[in-house]
């Protein structure tokens, strides 16, 4: 990775962040309405004193909150072994991805020079966020409001291609998340996932942000030779593991 003295999980987790953040023992408890897994999950990357006290208390954190009590797993989690012990108290594993890097300039000469250039916006419109709700599938107001909230925290571009397509690039640092990246499904192999994530790239680097990241899928073949194509590689993974029972 470009920055060595912060992980992935911390890179993304500073990009999509918890709204609500309690420290026990070296893990940081995130929280946000259950708005999704990264807002509302450990960041287990210290060394708790006492383990087993720790994970008593994250579930009775989340239980108090009504969620169920999730870990966000990858090599930088401790105990190194922490996964191992999640498993044997009946956590089960969700969202295996794939975490991934370029720098811009590399990207931008892989993408080539586009034919169709996104608006990109620093406060997402409302064309934008209808693109959004639609895509992502979220209907209830609660949802929706704490979802703004957390795009609010970060610094960030919103690019939008003719109602098409869109992609969210949150600032860290001197980097840029990749969020949130969807093309119709009726316009789709058509160019454009290519065209918004280098107008989005652009935005960044004019911001001083040298190198990007992002998540995705591991079973999310189709969307890994788009980033394979523009230059990102795989640096890191993680998966969730979560506790159905209260």
């Amino acid at each position: 990775m470009h920055t060595q003295s912060i992980s992935f999980g911390q890179l993304a987790s500073a990009a999509w962040p918890g709204l609500h953040v309690r420290e026990v023992d070296g893990w940081l408890l995130r929280s946000a309405g259950g708005v999704t897994n990264r807002a509302n999950s450990v960041l287990a990357e210290g060394e708790p004193a006492d383990v087993q006290a720790a994970l008593t208390e994250v579930e009775r954190h989340y239980a108090r909150l009504g969620q169920p009590s999730v870990f966000q797993v990858g090599p930088d989690s401790r105990p190194t072994n922490l996964d191992e012990l999640l498993a044997a108290r009946g956590y089960r594993v969700v969202t295996p991805v794939y975490g991934q890097t370029a720098a811009i300039p590399e990207a931008l000469a892989a993408l080539g020079e586009q034919t169709r250039h996104p608006v990109v916006t620093e406060q997402p419109t409302e064309s934008w966020l209808d693109l959004y709700w639609a895509q992502d599938g979220r209907k209830d107001p609660a949802s929706r409001f704490i979802t703004q909230q957390i795009l609010a925290a970060v610094p960030g571009g919103y690019a939008e291609l003719d109602g098409q397509a869109l992609v969210r690039g949150a600032l860290v640092r001197d980097w840029v998340g990749i969020f949130g990246m969807w093309v119709d499904p009726a316009a789709r192999g058509k160019g454009l996932a290519r065209a918004v994530l280098a107008g989005l790239l652009r935005w960044a680097a004019d911001r001083g942000a040298t190198h990007a990241f992002l998540q995705v899928m591991v079973d999310n073949t189709v969307a890994q030779r788009l980033y394979a194509s523009a230059g990102f590689s795989t640096v890191s993974s993680y998966h969730y593991r979560v506790l159905d029972r209260p």
